[in-house]
């Protein structure tokens, strides 16, 4: 077996959404920040595992340069024969330690996802010192970390496990993860009440690490470094490498709705106006216990906590999946006018000139509507056709994922699509641009006997541009 976790238990390989650059330059812009074109900028990720982000990332932003590293072997080898196999051309995977990479250049925007808190305190040093030398100017940094005080319960829950797994045998995580489950298991089904704190906790936090599959209880709960850090320690050991916070990559996370209108005010005269310390206290009255935090050269971070309605001409707006619709008001004629684009985004010259709407009305109605959750904003317009072309092409890596029977497809959209039925994973491998509809028709019924009319067809494609799964 591999003595190194990672390569005797892989971890998932889909995309996360909130370290695209797309996400990244947002938040940028909601503080007023002038960040690199995300769409052809250079990118490194550190600890990319078999690189499924980074390649969901190459595959819908042909524009980038990404580059990924990471201490695992054995992924990172997966991962370069991915690549090949997809061929994709502006993505590469290296074999490093962050304790020890240099000379790789600038870069305008750096991703370290599931990093931070799961490795020793000098890899954390070298994490944050990386991040400042290989920042370009204007340059944004994605950083994800166990934040207290809600990482107390789950340090809690983790030495219990371990304590319960003590027998097994050292060197075998898969064994140490499955003895700890049992122990989750027995507290998911035995738990005296839910009407107490403890009990309530215990009927929240339990059943995620009960159900959890083995790659995230053996990297994420039960790995042998695992910290827990308050906001303000982490900005203060990012201020120490010189960068400074900008705000969060979970766009929803930015809002400080979730805190009673009273308090608020309340909140920032307890911090004495200092943003670190307004953030410091969120955490504590919310029991936060992971933050994305988003950094940039300290001499640019942003004083505010709240992003400025008039920034919103600089983005693009979609609405976000399974939002509700609004009857009334600016924002509803905003939503009606981009719901139809299914995700797609519309730039605000485009969308004002649409509704003939006042500039700083639709403005503020459309932070309004990313504060109620019904808007989302984007740096640039997202790729993906909204209508199958006569001979359609599928991304080339959700291809290659339903060539080898994978049932979690990678969109257009850094989402993973779910396709279980081996039928439609064949129609997305004909999509590769060579085939008319009825060649398409032709092949599936060689392949599987399945005669499929003119009007399924096209609505199975429709369907998967709906998906974000064909390229315009």
């Amino acid at each position: 077996m591999p003595d190194f976790a990672y390569d005797a238990v892989r971890y998932s390989n889909f995309p996360y959404g909130q370290t695209h650059p797309d996400r990244l330059a947002t938040v940028a812009v909601l503080y007023g920040l002038h960040p690199p074109d995300p769409f052809t900028a250079r990118v490194l990720e550190i600890g990319c595992g078999a690189g499924g982000n980074l390649m969901a990332m190459a595959a819908a932003t042909p524009g980038i340069r990404a580059l990924g590293v990471d201490l695992a072997a054995l992924p990172i080898a997966d991962g370069q024969r991915a690549i090949a196999e997809i061929g994709l051309t502006n993505v590469e995977l290296m074999h490093g330690d962050v304790r020890d990479i240099a000379g790789l250049g600038e870069f305008d925007f750096i991703v370290a996802h599931g990093v931070y808190s799961w490795v020793p305190p000098d890899a954390q040093d070298a994490l944050l010192a990386t991040i400042r030398s290989f920042l370009a100017p204007r340059g944004v940094a994605y950083v994800s970390y166990n934040a207290e005080p809600g990482g107390y319960f789950r340090r809690m829950l983790r030495d219990s496990g371990l304590w319960h797994a003590r027998d097994v045998a050292p060197g075998d995580p898969a064994a140490q993860a499955e003895k700890a489950r049992e122990l989750y298991t027995f507290l998911a089904k035995h738990r005296v009440s839910t009407a107490d704190t403890y009990g309530a906790l215990l009927h929240r936090e339990v059943p995620p690490l009960s159900d959890a599959p083995l790659y995230r209880l053996v990297h994420d709960d039960l790995s042998e470094h695992f910290s827990c850090i308050w906001f303000a320690e982490f900005a203060a050991h990012a201020a120490r490498h010189e960068l400074g916070y900008v705000g969060e990559a979970d766009l929803y996370g930015l809002r400080t709705e979730m805190l009673p209108s009273e308090v608020e005010p309340e909140l920032w005269q307890l911090a004495g106006g200092d943003r670190i310390a307004f953030e410091n206290y969120t955490d504590l009255l919310t029991a936060r216990h992971f933050r994305q935090s988003v950094l940039c050269h300290e001499a640019d971070a942003p004083a505010g906590v709240e992003p400025l309605p008039e920034l919103a001409e600089r983005l693009h707006w979609a609405v976000l999946p399974n939002a509700e619709p609004l009857e009334v008001g600016l924002l509803a004629d905003a939503y009606a006018e981009l719901a139809p684009l299914a995700g797609r985004t519309l730039d605000f010259a485009t969308l004002r000139e649409r509704l003939g709407a006042d500039a700083g009305d639709l403005s503020r109605a459309l932070l309004d509507g990313f504060r109620r959750e019904r808007l989302l904003p984007h740096a640039g317009a997202l790729v993906g056709a909204m209508e199958p072309a006569d001979r359609p092409i599928a991304s080339p890596l959700a291809r290659w994922q339903a060539a080898g029977a994978e049932e979690e497809l990678t969109s257009l959209a850094y989402t993973t699509i779910r396709m279980e039925e081996p039928a439609a994973r064949l129609l997305v491998t004909l999509l590769d641009g060579t085939r008319d509809r009825a060649a398409i028709r032709a092949e599936l019924r060689t392949r599987t006997g399945l005669e499929l009319s003119e009007s399924d067809l096209d609505n199975n494609l429709r369907e998967l541009a709906r998906l974000f799964l064909l390229l315009a």
